[in-house]
């Protein structure tokens, strides 16, 4: 699965794919970025919010 994402929210979010939490990313507000997931096929989103998981 390949997925592009628009953060067009105003605050980070945490995007872990494929239940990887070591390697995740941080997409911040107003950024746009490709992720692919290869063995799982899942990709989860979680908002920050003021600064903080």
């Amino acid at each position: 699965m390949k997925v592009k994402i628009e953060n067009q929210g105003d605050d980070a979010i945490r995007v872990i794919t494929d239940h990887d939490n070591i390697n995740d990313t941080t997409l911040e507000a107003g950024a746009t970025d490709v992720f692919e997931s290869e063995n799982e096929g899942m990709i989860e989103l979680r908002e920050y919010g003021n600064g903080s998981e």
